[in-house]
């Protein structure tokens, strides 16, 4: 009996140091230059940097929180199992690409040396394992996980899933258990069961379904992956501006023991293209692929982009209506004070989808008007303006930021006339045609766009001054800004 109990009290504390032990075996993590890690295991993407700072001064979390554009905060608290000086950030928020899945985001401020903060930044779409936080924290600030932790980032010799596969010197980790190689992607991540396994596949399907990509087809077919018989969900996009269809297998299986969610890709020439790249070919085949896939021996079909334009690309005739105000600068201002209202009618033609040519008229009307000389044929008059004109000439470039927000930049050449209120003539019609100081003008701006509204600010430097009509000091810059409504998209 003495002995059955000696027994029980050494196994008892045996299984408890074994039951703490996480097993880390499916993690990743590459060091970049900077010294930065990035880490991926069981669906997360773990981040770890550093800043100077202390992590109990708010001024310094609020500067990180800015710095990581940290949103959606559910709670904010100090840990007190760390045994070190900490705050912990947890938040869930929209994925900026895909609106439809909320993304949990757990910060880790700790610090370890004076006015030094080290941070780790968990980030799943999954549930969250609190567990898997937990041990990974302490193994990492008790310098356990070096061994999971490579400086290089080629992908010549990798583990998947318990193998080894060599693939040369072509292949580079864009991230942790996520590797590029001519011809082909794959990336990959291990559970602990198969329903794990099953939903973060099913979360990323959905995270893929983009408003920049389309969906060609979509379908299951049968497969053989790492030698199992194996379903493959098989769904080809054709992304923005490209005629070749990305085509996308993925996969759930047990490998060796392992519960793996994967992802593996290749450029094809249309939706039918079941032909692997050599990457892919390392890991599936295809045994019987359909009746309508595409042959090598074949002339391929190029897939055509969609003729639906999105809001925010030009095609064709586009047409734009502005008004807003132009401000006089420098000398400027001694003709016509504070601002000039203004309206203008500009219409381009789209040379590319984000590329256009534009002609426009704009008309402003100083509020505030000052008297100035001007000079016809030797006799020097007073005058004042009567409205600023701008006939113009103008390249637009367009740069997208979501599906309705872009700003456009552009730069124009034109012609800027001050309408007098000298009479220059009477037409035998009785039209009234007044004297005028016309001056070549170079312009640039940049316009901000939330669907077919926007904001835009330009600046415009003419050749006033090297007129013989008025001084040499009369002025030649102003600012020109408003909002804008465009047609014809």
């Amino acid at each position: 009996m003495k002995r059955l109990l000696l027994l029980f009290i050494l196994f008892v504390p045996a299984i408890y140091i074994f039951a703490g032990d996480y097993d880390f075996s499916a993690l990743q993590g590459l060091r970049d230059k900077k010294g930065n890690i990035y880490f991926e295991i069981s669906g997360y993407d773990i981040f770890y940097s550093s800043m100077a700072g202390k992590v109990n001064d708010l001024q310094t979390r609020a500067k990180f929180k800015k710095q990581h554009t940290i949103k959606g905060i559910q709670t904010e608290y100090s840990n007190p199992d760390l045994g070190l000086p900490n705050h912990v950030i947890e938040t869930v928020q929209p994925l900026e690409k895909n609106p439809n899945l909320k993304s949990n985001q757990i910060f880790y401020l700790f610090s370890q040396k004076e006015n030094e903060i080290k941070y780790i930044v968990f980030q799943t779409i999954n549930q969250r394992d609190t567990l898997l936080e937990k041990e990974f924290i302490k193994a990492f600030l008790e310098e356990e996980l070096a061994n999971y932790i490579s400086d290089d980032w080629t992908g010549e010799s990798i583990s998947f899933a318990g193998r080894t596969v060599q693939l040369g010197t072509a292949c580079q980790w864009r991230s942790p258990h996520n590797l590029f190689c001519k011809g082909g992607q794959i990336s990959w991540s291990e559970f602990l069961s198969a329903e794990s396994a099953e939903a973060d596949l099913n979360l990323r399907i959905v995270a893929n379904n983009k408003d920049s990509t389309a969906i060609l087809s979509q379908d299951y077919i049968e497969i053989v992956f790492e030698e199992l018989p194996t379903i493959a969900l098989r769904v080809s996009y054709l992304q923005k501006n490209s005629y070749y269809p990305l085509i996308v297998y993925y996969v759930t299986q047990e490998i060796r023991g392992k519960y793996i969610s994967c992802i593996m890709s290749n450029y094809g020439y249309n939706r039918n293209d079941y032909e692997l790249s050599s990457l892919l070919q390392q890991f599936m085949s295809i045994p019987s692929p359909p009746a309508w896939a595409y042959n090598r021996f074949d002339i391929p079909q190029y897939e055509k982009p969609s003729s639906k334009s999105a809001t925010n690309e030009w095609k064709g005739l586009n047409f734009e209506i502005r008004s807003g105000a132009a401000f006089p600068l420098g000398n400027l201002n001694r003709i016509f004070q504070f601002a000039a209202p203004s309206f203008d009618l500009i219409m381009g033609f789209s040379i590319k989808q984000n590329i256009s040519i534009d002609c426009g008229l704009m008309v402003a009307a100083p509020a505030k008007k000052r008297p100035f000389n001007y000079t016809d044929r030797g006799e020097t008059f007073e005058t004042k303006a009567r409205t600023l004109r701008e006939y113009s000439l103008r390249y637009r470039y367009m740069h997208t930021l979501n599906k309705n927000i872009s700003y456009i930049t552009y730069i124009g050449i034109g012609m800027s006339s001050i309408l007098t209120d000298l009479v220059k003539e009477t037409t035998s019609d009785n039209q009234t045609v007044y004297q005028s100081v016309d001056a070549l003008d170079l312009y640039a701006g940049v316009q901000l766009r939330y669907k077919k509204l926007g904001y835009f600010v330009e600046y415009h430097r003419s050749s006033f001054p090297n007129s013989s009509k008025v001084e040499n000091n009369f002025g030649s810059s102003f600012l020109y800004t408003g909002f804008s409504y465009s047609l014809g998209w």
